[in-house]
């Protein structure tokens, strides 16, 4: 089976474009079986990093509204709104922030922006007063 055919293949079970596939049949010698495990191990690990990044970005937000005297909460890239909601703490309540639908979004927004620099959240206080806090994604050493 010639090279492109093999790329072919690897396409169209997995989905990758043509450098990803050749890329990956290079490292696994030719061989077709080992380059789609290698593919399908590197969207695990890539769905596990998103997801850890995601929770990060969540626990931040919660921390956030922890505090109190928060009225909404904005996601941005630069200076462009990406998201934004309304926070009240009488309808959620912290316990409920686990299960609410617009954390959820939230979290999707930040696997969003773990791909990604320069995103930050703007906390609006009551009085109109913003605050901003860049997303943390990595531990510091």
């Amino acid at each position: 089976m010639d090279e492109l055919v093999k790329i072919d293949l690897l396409r169209e079970r997995t989905g990758v474009g043509y450098k990803e596939a050749k890329d990956a049949l290079d490292r696994a010698g030719g061989d077709v079986v080992q380059a789609l495990i290698l593919i399908e191990d590197e969207r695990v690990n890539l769905d596990e990093d998103l997801q850890r990044k995601g929770k990060k970005i969540m626990h931040q937000v919660k921390e956030i509204i922890k505090k109190g005297n928060v009225t909404k909460i904005r996601l941005k890239k630069d200076d462009k709104i990406i998201f934004e909601f309304p926070v009240n703490i009488g309808v959620l309540g912290i316990a409920g922030a686990a299960v609410s639908s617009t954390f959820a979004i939230v979290a999707a927004l930040g696997t969003v922006a773990a791909l990604a620099n320069n995103y930050t959240l703007e906390i609006e206080r009551p009085g109109g007063k913003v605050e901003t806090q860049e997303i943390q994604l990595y531990d510091e050493d």
